[in-house]
């Protein structure tokens, strides 16, 4: 039995699926026999919390990529016997995202230097290595080889000799990342893509095995699965008792992400019994007749009928004006009752103008902004900082620049000074070559203050006490957690804070040891260096500001990928006339869509076909944004943008098409 779930977003797609899990375990009296395949994290774990059975085993729920990570450890004996060279391990090192990015940099910076290797690319090396990663990523998650990547990109370059190069030199580094990778047995994400389907699923053994365990299967957001999730999906299914999915034909959007939606619907749809499920719980019906009617219009030119859905346009000439408009709508509907995280300001970016002027807006206003978009630094979090601070205090050798303010707001952290007085006393650091300097020397006891000039003494000994020991970098941070930090009463976002900058480093050198011969102190200075890159993210730590008096300002991708938010009462669409609405997911050295499994080897890329591809990404942006809406859409615009410049896109063009009296331009 093979069943598959169609329907929008909020139509209770997922809610079906944990009720046939429910029924299949209460049936058999056992969870192990079943194999959950979700979305993402925080999907799983919801999952597990909404388990609640009366006899319950070992719970199977998993994303693809924790499911085959799983297994390649518990079958690594299995893979390590078909590698083709001599090394033995008794388990592999699984990389980091940061420890990955970094490798690849270092790469690049060596054949920058020693090749001269991509000259005419106008990137820093950390950001070509960003997209030679997601080349990498996008080839194993299709299953494709370097051959064909190389193929792929060279088409890519259509005749242009100076790109065609540069494409080459990017496989060249690819292909010697991988290669250290396999010799070191460290296994980034596209190698235990590639391990897990050349060594495991294609093994008739572990095939048996696998299908032989997973008697029931459920997938959540079929939409969003890779290729080779799909054919994970399909050798169970194959084999499989009964087989639950969900699919939404409006997911499309994460196709930068590798997911495939087309190929599962030509794939699975032949396959199951189809349940459309057509009432979405998280959207109005008149929400859901605005999607389909832009969805009409642009892909079939049929007239946009009038929708009541749009509860209004804003329109002026300034970008800040616009802005000012919105705020005073915004407190007009919280006015009203509406929760202010009720409220979703969607922009195709969120630049500082934006996020500044918003935000000032609603704080005098005695209300705040819950910025999705803001990637924050784990070097942002002060006590993850000051761990980062003291290391280059207890190392003063260091060649690496330590940044101002960044002292001044550990020596506040940590001797509970005023920023004034840590910034007099920040400069004589600096002034001393990051040596602490004696307080009667520089004469700054007496601007310090007695209690002040004591705790710093004791700061200073142990300071001193400790560029005396040799400390591994992570027993380090243990002891200043212990000794300097926990005492200053950190709450949870700290201590977690400090625990994942511990557990990097643990990570990092696990990989580093295996990857290279730096000793204990290279390995210190390196993880230093990439903290200090800001490749550290603090967000997988902390839940974004949830609370009813904060506003949400989201781009649609944030928006729609935030598993905090079901829905909103109203959406606000800032900057509707910009073209980063269209904005492509290309780079110089790195494009999805080529590197697609349905990519033919005579499809070209065109300034047509790029187009269509960005237009199809804002509409499934565009009905996903709907399909969390329940009261209504405000719509805002500004001729001119921030730099004073005409604002064309064709988002407007849709909406004034049919609606004359929208928005007009004079």
């Amino acid at each position: 039995m093979e069943i598959l779930y169609i329907g929008p977003t909020g139509s209770g797609k997922t809610t079906r699926l944990l009720e046939k899990y429910k029924e299949i375990c209460e049936k058999t009296g056992q969870t192990e026999h079943c194999l959950v395949l979700l979305k993402n994290a925080p999907s799983v774990s919801d999952w597990r919390l909404k388990v609640n059975l009366k006899s319950m085993g070992p719970l199977n729920v998993f994303t693809y990529f924790g499911f085959i990570q799983k297994e390649i450890t518990k079958y690594w004996t299995l893979i390590e016997e078909k590698l083709d060279d001599d090394i033995k391990t008794l388990e592999p090192t699984f990389m980091t995202v940061e420890t990955s990015h970094y490798l690849m940099s270092q790469m690049v910076d060596e054949v920058r230097i020693q090749e001269g290797a991509f000259a005419s690319i106008n990137a820093t090396s950390q950001q070509i290595a960003v997209q030679l990663i997601d080349n990498l990523n996008h080839a194993a998650m299709n299953g494709l080889s370097f051959k064909e990547v190389q193929n792929r990109l060279l088409r890519w370059a259509a005749g242009d000799v100076e790109k065609a190069a540069v494409y080459q030199q990017a496989v060249r580094v690819m292909k010697r990342f991988r290669k250290q990778c396999l010799i070191s047995r460290c296994l980034d994400y596209s190698l235990i893509i590639d391990l897990y389907n050349q060594y495991l699923l294609s093994d008739d053994n572990y095939s048996k095995d696998l299908t032989s365990r997973f008697r029931y299967l459920i997938v959540d957001n079929l939409e969003k699965t890779i290729p080779r999730a799909q054919d994970l999906i399909l050798k169970i299914m194959q084999k499989a008792e009964e087989s639950y999915l969900s699919f939404n034909p409006e997911g499309g959007y994460t196709g930068f992400f590798g997911s495939n939606p087309k190929l599962a619907e030509k794939t699975f749809f032949p396959m199951c019994e189809k349940v459309h499920l057509k009432e979405s719980y998280t959207a109005s019906k008149e929400s859901r007749e605005l999607a389909k009617s832009i969805v009409e219009k642009v892909f079939h030119g049929k007239p946009m009928p009038q929708n009541n859905f749009i509860k209004g346009e804003i329109h002026t000439d300034l970008r800040g004006d616009m802005l000012f408009e919105v705020g005073k709508k915004v407190l007009d509907l919280i006015e009203k009752g509406v929760q202010p995280a009720k409220i979703a300001l969607i922009a195709p970016l969120v630049d500082k103008v934006l996020e500044f002027t918003l935000s000032r807006y609603f704080e005098e206003r005695g209300y705040s902004l819950a910025n999705l978009t803001r990637t924050k630094r784990l070097l942002d979090e002060p006590f993850a900082q000051a761990l980062i601070t003291l290391t280059f205090l207890v190392n003063p050798d260091w060649k690496i620049k330590l940044n101002f303010t960044s002292l001044v707001q550990t020596l506040t952290l940590i001797l509970k000074l005023d920023p004034i007085r840590s910034a007099l006393l920040a400069e004589e650091i600096f002034k001393n070559q990051m040596d602490l300097p004696d307080l009667d020397e520089i004469g700054l006891r007496p601007r310090l203050g007695f209690d002040n000039s004591d705790k710093y003494e004791l700061f200073r000994e142990w300071v001193k006490e400790k560029q005396t020991e040799e400390l591994e970098m992570e027993h380090f941070f243990q002891i200043v957690f212990g000794e300097l930090l926990a005492p200053l009463s950190p709450d949870e976002k700290d201590i977690l804070a400090c625990r994942q900058i511990i557990n990097s480093m643990t990570k990092f050198k696990r990989v580093m040891k295996r990857f290279s011969n730096m000793d204990e102190k290279q390995l210190s200075q390196s993880f230093i260096e990439m903290v200090l890159k800001g490749t550290l993210a603090a967000e997988v730590l902390f839940k974004p500001p949830a609370s009813d008096e904060q506003i949400i300002l989201a781009t649609p991708y944030t928006f729609l990928f935030s598993p905090y938010i079901d829905n909103v009462q109203y959406l606000f669409w800032l900057d509707v006339a910009s073209e980063n609405w269209f904005r492509s997911t290309t780079k110089e050295l790195t494009n999805p869509y080529i590197l697609s499994r349905d990519w033919e080897e005579e499809d070209e890329w065109t300034d047509e076909v790029d187009q269509t591809l960005r237009k199809e990404q804002l509409i499934n942006y565009v009905q996903s944004l709907l399909s969390k809406c329940t009261d209504g859409l405000y719509l805002a615009n500004s001729y001119l943008n921030s730099h004073g410049w005409e604002q064309e896109g064709e988002l407007l063009e849709w909406l004034q098409s049919d609606y004359p009296e929208v928005m007009q331009n004079d």
